[in-house]
């Protein structure tokens, strides 16, 4: 890992000159390549504790950091940057190790005593996916995929919510007692639904829609879970009761108003929530404090909750309830992540959206993979932050052109693999003995190549795999202003095996990419004008 490596260097530098260990500082790939490749801020962050300036102190660091063996050049910039350039023998290094071991390239094992259970798309089963659900589903299976390339156990979840006033409500509505839920689907399910109590009728119902509309789906966009957790199941098993009883003997449950509370004011939460209602029936927070004591019971070191944003209140005071009560309860030092994001709109020539003719109202899932495909719509469901709105361009999904994205990277792909067929040795390809660099473009490459297992290592930390799609794309940027700046074919012998092996990099780059992204890489494609 190549960031790695240069915090290392950079920390042993540090501690010949001060004799001590620096705070955290930062390295970072150079704003500007007129100073280098990397650049760090160590100088700016421990200037003021060594009662100096930060120019003098990188100007005192910069002796030991030329001793290193990976740097070409160091220098400093204001107000006191240190910047590296790397040799061309350590990125050349690099490429044969990609090539010889492809499949070690990015993958860990820092992750393998982590147990990771990542629960994602836990539909209401009330309908079709959704494009939320969608969304869902790509970020937590990117999110598996990158956690299971650092080396973590991973197991994939989803929660099914197969009980309550939702699954009355769609009883009523097969039986004509409500307008809840409407459709072509719920037309279809009052013709085959016989019983006759809203429960039963609703449990049917719920059922039918999990195993023939959201399960197939979930099939046909790659998404595979593990197992697929009932909530019925907490109250069937005993898991509920357990969990209920324990939160009584901790003293965090009281009666009053004719329902049953939780105390979750005393963990910070604004208000004390409800576990049972008047009625009778638990809240959706009465199961989801009994789902979480049980996925903390089953010996999960990290526990990732991939919900819609619309879940941010019950998360809020769910996780404080984890951090308050469960953590202690259990004796549990794992650690809670939770990943909110927002919602999904579909435009057409620059206008919403928004009716399906099978649901009534919103567009399933299915209904936009089938007009653009699954590919596309992975890839540009992942391409923001989960923290904001994903405007989705139908016209721009259905480009062929360099405009599209998804097209833009895998003709990246595609070119390359067109480049070793006019030598017809890419799956017997023999690294040369002698690698060298001609042009710049061929080390930006490079360069860019070398940060993916870093890449890897801050996504298994901060979940944010939207970054997994923009490296994709600057990789994909790099390929083509390779690709239209210099030959591999009719070059000599020296110069075309360098560069092949380049290309051979980006190629297992580029894949590996698209890998944790889910799309696929053809060696084929016929490129059209933007």
């Amino acid at each position: 890992m190549i960031f790695g490596q240069l915090h290392q260097t950079v920390r042993t530098a540090y501690r010949k000159v001060y004799k001590t260990d620096p705070p955290r500082f930062d390295v970072e790939p150079a704003k500007h390549k007129m100073f280098g490749d990397f650049s760090t801020n160590i100088a700016m962050v421990t200037a003021a504790e060594n009662d100096t300036s930060p120019m003098m102190l990188a100007q005192k660091l910069v002796p030991e950091l030329e001793a290193s063996p990976v740097f070409r050049s160091v220098s400093v910039t204001t107000p006191g940057f240190i910047n590296f350039t790397i040799t061309d023998e350590h990125l050349l290094e690099a490429v044969k190790n990609i090539i010889k071991s492809p499949d070690s390239f990015g993958r860990s094992d820092l992750g393998k005593e982590i147990r990771v259970l990542v629960e994602y798309v836990s539909p209401n089963p009330t309908g079709p996916l959704t494009l939320a659900n969608g969304r869902g589903a790509f970020v937590g299976e990117a999110i598996c995929r990158t956690l299971e390339l650092y080396g973590c156990h991973v197991l994939r979840e989803c929660y099914v919510n197969d009980r309550g006033t939702q699954v009355e409500e769609m009883g009523k509505t097969i039986l004509g007692q409500g307008e809840q839920y409407a459709g072509k689907y719920i037309n279809d399910l009052k013709k085959r639904i016989k019983q006759k109590d809203p429960r039963e009728a609703g449990e049917q119902a719920v059922a039918i829609i999990m195993e023939e509309m959201i399960k197939p789906v979930l099939r046909k966009v790659g998404i595979k879970f593990d197992q697929f957790f009932s909530e019925k199941s907490l109250y069937q098993t005993g898991v509920y009761k357990k969990a209920f009883e324990q939160l009584k003997l901790l003293g965090l449950v009281y009666d009053a108003d004719g329902a049953t509370w939780i105390a979750s004011t005393r963990f910070g939460d604004d208000k004390d929530r409800v576990l049972v209602k008047s009625t009778g029936d638990q809240t959706y927070l009465a199961s989801d404090i009994a789902y979480h004591s049980f996925k903390i019971q089953r010996g999960y070191h990290r526990l990732i909750n991939e919900l819609g944003a619309d879940h941010f209140a019950e998360a809020k005071s769910l996780n404080m309830i984890i951090e308050g009560a469960l953590r202690h309860q259990f004796m549990w030092g794992g650690k809670v992540d939770w990943v909110l994001h927002q919602i999904v709109r579909l435009f057409r020539n620059g206008e919403e959206v928004k009716m399906s003719k099978r649901t009534g109202s919103y567009v399933p899932l299915d209904e936009l993979v089938d007009e653009v495909g699954s590919d596309v719509t992975r890839f540009l469901f992942l391409s923001r932050s989960v923290d904001t709105q994903l405007d989705f361009d139908l016209d721009l999904a259905k480009s062929t052109s360099s405009q599209n994205p998804v097209f833009y990277i895998q003709y990246a792909y595609a070119r390359i693999s067109s480049i070793f067929r006019q030598f017809s040795k890419e799956d017997d390809f023999v690294i040369p003995d002698k690698i060298t660099i001609t042009n710049p473009i061929e080390r930006q490459l490079l360069l860019r190549i070398i940060q993916f297992p870093d890449l890897v290592e801050e996504i298994a930390g901060n979940l944010e795999v939207h970054r997994l799609t923009h490296y994709a794309t600057a990789l994909a940027t790099d390929l083509h202003t390779f690709y239209e700046t210099v030959r591999v074919v009719g070059e000599p012998p020296e110069i075309a095996n360098s560069r092949l092996a380049i290309l051979k990099a980006t190629s297992l780059t580029i894949k590996k990419t698209l890998d944790l992204i889910g799309i696929s890489a053809p060696s084929r494609m016929v490129a059209k004008e933007s």
